[in-house]
This record gives structure tokens, C-alpha cells and sequence, in this order.
């Protein structure tokens, strides 16, 4: 399994998202809702008990709302990230 470290707590939450295989090898981006500022991350196949699990993981996150980019100009689903816990979402 590879091994990812998440630094979540009182004023800081994770998230995982799990994009469908036309993402493999890209970067995601998520934003603050009516924010322009994005962060992204690596789409990355990673290992896990049950198999291999393509992931995007944001493991440091203010807590709030955010919107996962489908692309560039393209809203995906929304999501709130938890202090001191993790969120996790799809992305087709």
C-alpha cells in the first residue's frame, strides 16, 4: 500500500477524491465557491487492500465548502471538508 500523510485537526480537514480513469495522470483543481484562487493536486493510482484506487488527495484543508473542477472551466460536484476529518468524493 502507499502511504499518504494527512495533517488534519481542530482547524484543519482532508480531502480524498476518486475520479473516474479519464483522470489518470492529471492534476484536479478545487476552489472556494465564487473564489478564483484554485489548488491542485495529483491524480495518482495508489494501493490499497482492496486493489489499486485511483486518488486525488488534498490532505491539509481549511474546513468549508469547496467545488472539484471537472477542467478548466468546468464546476464538478461540491463538497464540505470537515475540521478533523476527512471528505471524500467522486468525480466522473
Amino acid at each position: 500500500m502507499d502511504a499518504v500523510a494527512l495533517d488534519i485537526g481542530p482547524g484543519t480537514g482532508a480531502l480524498v477524491i476518486y475520479p473516474s480513469d479519464r483522470y489518470a495522470g492529471r492534476e484536479i483543481e478545487i476552489s472556494r465557491p465564487e473564489a478564483d484562487r484554485r489548488v491542485h493536486t495529483g491524480v495518482h493510482q495508489r494501493g490499497t487492500a482492496a486493489g489499486p484506487v485511483l486518488s486525488a488527495i488534498f490532505g491539509r484543508l481549511p474546513p468549508g465548502p469547496y467545488v472539484v473542477w471537472r477542467d478548466g472551466s468546468t464546476p464538478g460536484p461540491a463538497v464540505d471538508v470537515p475540521a478533523g476529518a476527512v471528505a471524500e468524493v467522486s468525480l466522473d
